[in-house]
């Protein structure tokens, strides 16, 4: 070989890695006008579609907080404890009022005026979470976008609640800009329906207060006088149970911890079996079911007594209800440990709904 030849080659391989370099930029720069252009595209799709997405999720939000669902009384339909949903449920969270007479509930209003304002229904809430795909996704969006829901209660003791698509996903190619939050502040009756008695006479009166209820100890000579005096007050409280009701409910006695160091005593009694024995609450939680269930041995219903006895000083921490918890839900709670004062209580949450494109 010729060393004109060699050179000729030599000038070969020089073009030749001119023209790779050259391709490797052309496809670098196609590359990124095309990225340039679905990413334009994109905006221009969030854009033109983002008033509608706001639309949906502001739409639904106000129908979960405003309606109680349809029908009215979704929550109970048997198929949704077998995750059987029915297509024509759609559901709502909000709570209607009930008529009260001599301290039980003896019928629903039907009128829109009965609603709750900003009150959401927990066990609904519940019911939404074991069934979100079908009851939101399906029944009440129709498929046409990914959505969450949750709530966020201000009391640092109870639980959040989340259901839904995570839209914090990393992995998932849910774009930001596609995303529509409602963010409401509402009222969530957790267990509050399971309060047979909220013992709130001090919350409304302070230490002013003065017994408005019968005591049998103030008119029985052989028992001690409940008068109130200059260090403690008498909270004195009836209330009926009926042995039937002891088949489906257990009866606790539930206070806020803060109750144990008030030295606070209490006594329970029927009209049958008066007591002067007093005990000091230690524990959060009393379990009144062995009581009642010897008291009602013999008889189908029973009037109780409920005493407590509180240092005036103290009166601000006296938190304090007696519930009765279907017994189907009882270890459901404790589990969950949810068998605490705050969950008996109506609580502020952050209801937040968000809707995407996916």
């Amino acid at each position: 070989m010729k060393i004109k030849d060699i050179i000729k080659d030599q000038y070969g391989i020089l073009y030749s890695s001119e023209l790779l370099l050259s391709i490797i930029l052309l496809i670098f720069i196609i590359g990124v006008i095309a990225n340039l252009s679905d990413g334009l595209n994109e905006r221009m799709i969030s854009e033109e579609e983002f008033s509608s997405l706001e639309t949906i999720a502001i739409e639904s939000s106000d129908y979960l907080l405003n309606n109680p669902g349809n029908p009215e009384n979704w929550e109970d339909d048997e198929g949704l404890k077998n995750g059987i949903v029915s297509k024509n449920i759609i559901p709502g969270l909000a709570i209607k009022n009930k008529n009260v007479e001599n301290g039980e509930f003896f019928d629903e209003s039907a009128s829109d005026e009965m609603i709750m304002s900003n009150a959401i229904s927990y066990n609904k809430l519940i019911k939404i979470k074991n069934n979100y795909d079908s009851l939101v996704d399906s029944n009440l969006l129709n498929d046409s976008v990914i959505s969450s829901m949750a709530i966020y209660p201000l009391n640092s003791e109870i639980k959040p609640i989340e259901m839904g698509y995570d839209f914090e996903d990393k992995n998932d190619n849910v774009n930001d800009n596609n995303i529509v939050t409602v963010n409401r502040t509402v009222k969530c009756d957790f267990y509050s329906n399971f309060v047979v008695y909220n013992f709130n006479d001090f919350e409304l009166f302070g230490d002013d207060y003065n017994k408005d209820m019968f005591c049998n100890h103030d008119t029985n000579p052989y028992l001690t006088n409940h008068s109130n005096d200059g260090r403690s007050l008498w909270l004195c409280k009836n209330f009926r149970v009926y042995k039937e009701s002891l088949d489906e409910y257990n009866y606790y006695l539930i206070s806020d911890e803060s109750v144990k160091d008030t030295g606070t005593y209490w006594i329970l009694e029927s009209l049958n079996r008066t007591s002067e024995n007093k005990e000091i609450i230690n524990q959060e939680v009393i379990d009144l079911n062995p009581f009642l269930m010897e008291d009602l041995g013999n008889s189908s219903d029973e009037i109780y007594s409920i005493h407590f006895n509180v240092p005036k000083n103290r009166v601000g921490d006296f938190k304090t209800v007696l519930v009765a918890i279907p017994k189907n839900m009882t270890d459901v709670l404790i589990s969950n440990d949810e068998l605490n004062y705050d969950y008996f209580k109506v609580q502020d949450v952050n209801f937040i709904l968000k809707i995407g494109y996916k």
